[in-house]
């Protein structure tokens, strides 16, 4: 391939991740001057994970709606299809609430880490119809986190302090863009397997690692690997580009469904997106 035909089908692909780095790194760096300067609180520097919660709210909130217009694949079908009860992990402040149909889910729990961005999530449920039946959870995905906010909330039967709950909580759980974030990947999908009750359906919409080997390129796999080194996951809120997303949710249990497919396979950024049912 000649340079200016390689320029052409590379670079686009290239600017776009390159841009949303460049901005996180902005409001990376803007947290840490309000944190200083604005709340006069600078110890606040050393508490290293709620400054990265907080910049990414900060991101979130002046770009999270423009990051939520287009959503790869049949992910818009996949949510409309939601009923009962459902998990939803990792929220943000609902930006895409309104692809749900609230008339066919009796209730919902918003499992978001970042405080900042719990004002705009409760917002955007009560314009989408959610009114009462949505219940935000100040915690993350990761089983330490999640179980204890559950039995808080009065849905769990017992705290789940190691980590554990009652098998069979959710009829539907959902997790769009969020698993690239969580803490120990491997068992916080097996820790949201177990609250799934047999025959409940898992939405995924999930960027990934990308599959250079089969429907990938070997370029955009180091440009992953590019990204990382310049601070994604410091600068996106612990997002990480390089994660085996598929073969966790495939490890994580047994399945009656398990149909996933790749979106943009040929980008930095690639996407799997599909639905699983749990074992009956």
């Amino acid at each position: 391939m000649c340079p200016p035909a390689w320029i052409g089908n590379n670079i686009p692909t290239l600017l776009r991740p390159l841009l949303l780095l460049l901005i996180s790194i902005y409001h990376f760096f803007m947290t840490i001057v309000e944190i200083i300067f604005i709340d006069r609180q600078p110890w606040k520097l050393f508490k290293f994970t709620e400054l990265r919660y907080k910049s990414f709210a900060r991101l979130w909130a002046h770009n999270g709606e423009q990051m939520s217009i287009d959503m790869p694949g049949p992910c818009t079908e996949l949510l409309r299809k939601s009923q009962g009860l459902v998990l939803d992990i990792g929220p943000g402040s609902g930006e895409i609430l309104s692809r749900f149909d609230a008339g066919k889910i009796t209730a919902m729990y918003g499992a978001e880490p970042a405080e900042d961005l719990h004002a705009g999530l409760l917002r955007n449920a009560g314009k989408t119809g959610f009114a009462n039946k949505y219940h935000a959870l100040l915690c993350g995905g990761e089983p330490e986190s999640l179980i204890p906010a559950l039995h808080e909330s009065g849905i769990l039967g017992h705290s789940g302090t190691g980590g554990t709950a009652e098998d069979g909580i959710f009829d539907e759980i959902c997790c769009v863009r969020v698993l690239c974030g969580v803490p120990r990947p491997k068992e916080t999908i097996r820790g949201l397997y177990a609250l799934l009750k047999p025959g409940g359906r898992m939405v995924i919409c999930e960027h990934v690692v990308n599959p250079w080997r089969t429907e990938g390129r070997f370029f955009a796999r180091l440009s992953q690997l590019a990204f990382t080194l310049l601070g994604w996951p410091l600068f996106m809120g612990g997002c990480e580009l390089q994660r085996h997303t598929v073969d966790y949710l495939k490890d994580a249990g047994e399945w009656d469904l398990f149909d996933l497919k790749y979106y943009q396979p040929r980008d930095p950024i690639p996407f799997v997106v599909g639905e699983l049912k749990k074992k009956a």
